[in-house]
């Protein structure tokens, strides 16, 4: 890090606190030049501080009642160039621009403005801070050569390294500084874009009906000693059903598991409606299988789904994929909810569950587009139901998905981030590798069991019959385990009637003609995996040997 001397400080606070105190030290101490604007610059000159105005160095006055002053090549050059680059100073020196070595900056009170309920949208808007986020962000950046101080609670331990001498205390003050200067600067931006959705949409779309003004206590973390809380995100979806954009129930009665495995319901549930759903099931429709879907979660993962023309019947194949698994997970339904479909849901064990073998039955979190009051009002009423299930209405889901978002995971020390995966049934690349094709029935079971898959945590083997989700060997270590798994529980939830002629899923390649074989001997006529192991030959082979189609679809589907 660089040891870079400080000769001059930019100074602009709209949070006065103890400015002048430091801004006297640095000038009296270590004879630092102050460049100052505006109101700061009167306060400290009042104060007995030698200033020097913005306007003076950069020839330009402040205009536009303050919104363009620092804005200004002598400014940003003088935070922005490397030291180090000599390219770079012979530009500087060309233009006749000195280096700024600190910046003192913090930014315009916006979420404190608004929460003023008298605030007029005018007053807001005003309060949106420019100069100070692109000043911090240009010194941050530089903070090798650039020291930034974004709060006063700072200024004694920066002047602390300053006194000190020492390189290293320095350098960690630099690097913290625009550590925080980031951090900051992203939840001061988060801030303004969670009330500008509701101030600007205002009732004209339901993505709009979202405030998340401060975080979210939720009950607990994954386990009941960790602590958890709700956070909006930068680049809120315009339309897409989020379980964030829902103004129902969104509160400190969901866990953060419940969160969790409602995201993945949800995920899965808006897969099928966008990929399978669309059509009426009649006339060559890609989705034979109906346009209604409903999707059991559990840890993460489908336990069950199912598509139909009638919603009931889409419920009923989806609880009977593992009547178990269904007892405490999470519900998703592609659509709006009635009472009769509420009714039907809420008496699932005396219709379904005891003949099948199940102990209970209730959902924790039950999403769908929407509940009528009708609805809400029936499922209230239920003695072992009332207030207990929470319901999410989180609005169309055959909303395109939104492409400029990205998901985030921590690691200890840092973040992961990627774009999110929004290949579906990407059909124009597949390639049918066998000698038979699959049949239009084993087609359409293909395309389900392969969204599913897509949404199952790796390794993902995925058998499907029927339109309905039978199998699901998720999360384990090698290919082979996970089918068998997919094919053990099939039998144990009740469908080894319905492993002749199922299909299964891969969500990345076979390395070997082991794991195939296993489905193959389960009964599975027809497989879909995204190919590309060295081995693909033998394990096309081993299904033309047992007339299996097989597909390959270039696409791997990792979910970890």
């Amino acid at each position: 890090m660089s040891n870079t001397r400080i000769r001059r400080a930019l100074i602009s606070v709209f949070d006065k606190t103890g400015i002048a105190e430091f801004a006297k030290t640095l000038q009296n101490e270590f004879g630092i030049e102050i460049i100052s604007t505006g109101g700061t610059a009167s306060l400290l000159k009042e104060s007995g501080v030698t200033v020097t105005s913005v306007d003076e160095v950069t020839g330009f006055p402040e205009m536009m009642n303050g919104r363009v002053k620092t804005l200004h090549p002598k400014i940003h050059a003088g935070l922005l160039a490397d030291r180090d680059n000599s390219e770079h100073m012979r530009q500087m020196a060309e233009q006749g621009i000195e280096p700024i070595d600190m910046v003192v900056v913090n930014l315009y009170p916006f979420e404190k403005t608004v929460a003023d309920p008298d605030c007029a949208f005018e007053q807001a808007i005003e309060m949106i801070d420019i100069g100070g986020p692109s000043m911090l962000r240009a010194a941050a950046k530089n903070h090798k050569h650039v020291l930034v101080v974004g709060e006063p609670e700072r200024f004694e331990p920066v002047l602390a390294a300053m006194r000190s001498g020492n390189a290293a205390e320095l350098s960690a003050v630099r690097a913290a500084g625009a550590l925080r200067v980031f951090s900051n600067t992203s939840d001061y931006d988060g801030k303004i874009a969670s009330w500008l959705s509701v101030n600007l949409c205002g009732d004209a779309t339901d993505a709009c009906a979202f405030d998340l003004p401060e975080p979210i206590p939720l009950r607990y973390g994954e386990n009941p000693h960790q602590t958890a809380e709700l956070r909006g995100a930068d680049g809120l979806p315009a339309n897409e059903a989020t379980l964030v954009c829902t103004n129902t129930e969104a509160d400190s009665n969901l866990s953060y598991n419940n969160y969790a495995d409602g995201h993945a319901a949800l995920e899965l549930c808006k897969e099928l409606t966008r990929g399978l759903c669309q059509g009426d099931g009649t006339n060559g429709s890609q989705t034979p299988g109906g346009n209604h879907a409903c999707v059991f979660i559990k840890h993460t993962n489908a336990c069950g789904a199912g598509i139909a023309i009638d919603p009931l019947d889409a419920y009923r194949s989806a609880y009977l994929g593992d009547p178990n698994a269904a007892m405490g997970g999470i519900l998703a339904c592609s659509f709006p909810v009635d009472a009769a479909f509420a009714e039907a849901v809420m008496d699932t064990y005396g219709r379904w569950g005891k003949e099948a073998g199940a102990g209970g039955f209730f959902v924790e979190v039950w999403i769908a587009p929407s509940f009528s009051d009708d609805t809400t009002a029936v499922i209230r009423s239920k003695k072992k139901w009332g207030e207990r299930v929470r319901l999410l209405g989180v609005g169309d889901m055959s909303m395109p998905p939104t492409a400029n978002t990205l998901e985030q995971r921590n690691i200890t020390g840092g973040m992961l981030v990627q774009g999110r995966d929004l290949v579906g049934l990407n059909e124009a690349d597949w390639k049918v590798v066998t000698k038979r094709a699959p049949t239009d029935a084993e087609m359409a079971d293909l395309r389900l069991a392969l969204l599913i898959g897509k949404h199952t945590k790796s390794n993902a083997i995925t058998i499907c019959k029927d339109h309905t989700l039978i199998g699901n060997g998720a999360g384990q270590m090698s290919r082979v385990m996970s089918c068998r798994i997919a094919h053990w529980l099939a039998k144990e939830n009740g469908h080894a009637n319905k492993l002749a002629g199922s299909v299964a899923s891969s969500d990345a390649f076979f390395p070997f003609p082991d794991g195939p074989m296993i489905l193959m001997e389960a009964g599975v006529t027809a497989i879909i995996q995204p190919g590309g192991s060295k081995r693909d030959e033998d394990t096309i082979a081993a299904c033309d040997e047992r007339s299996v189609a097989m597909i390959l679809t270039g696409t791997r589907h990792f979910k970890h």
